[in-house]
């Protein structure tokens, strides 16, 4: 289920099956990285939203956080508020991200996955890319869902 008025409706009919919340990370910059970041981002909310489809009726799919890339923020502590108050909700909160500041958080719930750029594929090859890091990421989150 994402973020949309008839999803909440249907969630709301159903939340004690909606155990998990996924979040896209999405980085942001005006610099000589913006095409990259946009690619990352690109790539991570192909993949979040083929995780909804595939997972529709276990996970809602929030609205991405977007932050600042360059800048010394407080979005650790943002995110930190965040998963505690989605965790009020949701037995699991999965931040989806291909940003480098976040791989290795050692914190459960962070799925990092190196971005692969989309633009220049044919259709297929897409949803081959994105099919293939989607099983890797369902193994993360069956093993999640076994061990709680």
């Amino acid at each position: 289920m994402k973020w949309e008025v008839k999803d909440i409706d249907q969630y709301l009919r159903a939340k004690e099956y909606v155990d998990t919340a996924i979040v896209p990370l999405v980085p942001l910059s005006f610099d000589s990285d913006l095409k990259q970041l946009a690619s990352k981002g690109e790539f991570i909310l192909a993949l979040a939203n083929e995780m909804e489809r595939q997972l529709k009726g276990r996970i809602l799919l929030l609205p991405p956080y977007t932050y600042l890339k360059n800048h010394e923020d407080d979005s650790d502590k943002v995110l930190k508020k965040w998963k505690d108050t989605i965790k009020l909700h949701f037995k699991h909160v999965i931040f989806l991200t291909s940003d480098e500041k976040w791989r290795g958080n050692g914190d459960e719930g962070w799925i990092w996955v190196p971005a692969v750029p989309l633009e220049h594929m044919d259709h297929d090859l897409k949803r081959k890319i994105v099919q293939d890091q989607i099983e890797q990421i369902l193994n993360i989150l069956l093993q999640s869902w076994n061990n709680s």
